[in-house]
């Protein structure tokens, strides 16, 4: 017998009933939503090209740019789909958490889609024009620069979920220290270290050969990591 209030056991048949069901619902509107951001897709290409890449669109492959707008469909739709399937997760195993560990969810998952939210426009609005821009500055004296409409779109999705990822590094480290793997003290005159593995980090994951997009990273994890040893001591 289940010890959380207010759970009670079901058939396995029921379980999985109820699963398909709450699959379907998060399936259908992502397949849905696809398919009506697709018949916009051209334009939304059209703004997002002219937002962060300095130069004409070039395809290689007859089906490269209906097959970059089905991914850009498909990336736009899952910004409603990733929401609704993890509400859906919850409420499918809701009935079988303990208050406390409720709570602890609602309180967390919020803040993490924040903070994705804030990174992914980050990369997208700060870093990737940067890369565009400087990187064929960079080449243009040895080459004429042509991008790949496909392979410029992987880029930016890349890029963008990439820091949407980075900026989940205040929840990383509060939940490492709510755990006690680690404390707040551990930090203390060790920041000259922090900030060199940083710089390092955003030296290796940036391919900016400028330089100036691998500065703006490490100034951005520096201030995720004061922020979160700040919200560490509240959260």
């Amino acid at each position: 017998m289940s010890n959380v209030p207010g759970d009670t056991e079901l058939p396995i048949e029921e379980h999985v009933k109820e699963l398909r069901t709450r699959m379907m619902t998060v399936v259908i509107p992502v397949l849905i939503i696809t398919s009506i951001v697709f018949v916009y897709s051209g334009q939304l290409l059209r703004i997002i090209w002219d937002l962060t890449i300095p130069g004409p669109m070039t395809i290689y492959s007859p089906m490269e740019l209906i097959i970059t707008r089905m991914v850009l469909s498909l990336m736009c739709a899952l910004f409603v789909g990733i929401p609704l399937f993890v509400y859906e997760g919850f409420m499918f195993m809701g009935r079988g958490l303990y208050p406390n560990e409720k709570k602890f969810f609602l309180k967390i998952v919020p803040f993490s889609f924040i903070l994705f939210l804030a990174g992914a426009l980050v990369g997208f609005f700060v870093f990737v024009p940067i890369l565009f821009k400087y990187t064929m500055l960079y080449s243009s004296d040895v080459a004429s620069p042509q991008i790949s409409v496909i392979k410029a779109i992987n880029t930016i999705i890349t890029m963008v979920i990439g820091f949407g990822l980075v900026f989940q590094l205040p929840l990383i480290l509060i939940f490492a220290i709510k755990m006690g793997l680690l404390k707040t003290g551990f930090f203390t005159g060790k920041r000259k270290f922090i900030y060199g593995a940083i710089l390092a980090l955003a030296v290796f994951v940036s391919p900016d050969p400028t330089s100036i997009s691998e500065l703006l990273l490490a100034v951005v994890l520096v201030i995720l990591f004061e922020f979160s040893l700040l919200i560490a001591k509240y959260f």
